[in-house]
């Protein structure tokens, strides 16, 4: 599961409740939205909500594709109707920056550059050694 696949099914959970085996990629979203909330209108009140919810998302929050879209391309006819036209619409939101921190959490320690200085610092303490039998040598 990529970044974008996980950041949207936790925009669903937290729309609606939906668990991600509540529904498949084909699922339409108004049927998602009516099987958790069947007593509030998917065009009135459940689009709204789960735009909000994206633009809340740490990840989508600052990608341009996720503000591009509109409520019309959700209600009845429009063009973004089911979790795989969501996700493809917001495919895009993981080449931006946000995503390096996503994924890169410890990017500052550098795991590799620990041990270039263990390595530096073994090759200092096997050094000093030898300057002391030099030192050991002389008196």
């Amino acid at each position: 599961m990529d970044q974008v696949e996980y950041h949207l099914k936790l925009v669903i959970n937290l729309w609606c409740g939906a668990v991600p085996a509540q529904y498949t990629a084909d699922s339409q979203l108004r049927d998602i939205w009516a099987e958790q909330v069947p007593n509030l209108d998917y065009d009135t009140y459940g689009v709204p909500r789960f735009m909000k919810q994206i633009y809340q998302d740490p990840l989508f929050a600052s990608c341009t594709s996720a503000h591009e879209m509109t409520p019309g391309e959700f209600i009845t006819g429009g063009g973004v109707q089911t979790f795989s036209s969501v996700y493809m619409q917001l495919a895009p939101c993981a080449q931006t920056t946000m995503l390096a921190k996503v994924m890169m959490p410890f990017a500052t320690a550098s795991p590799v550059k620990g041990l270039a200085n263990k390595g530096a610092a073994k090759k200092d303490a096997a050094k000093k050694p030898t300057a002391r039998k030099a030192v050991k040598g002389r008196g």
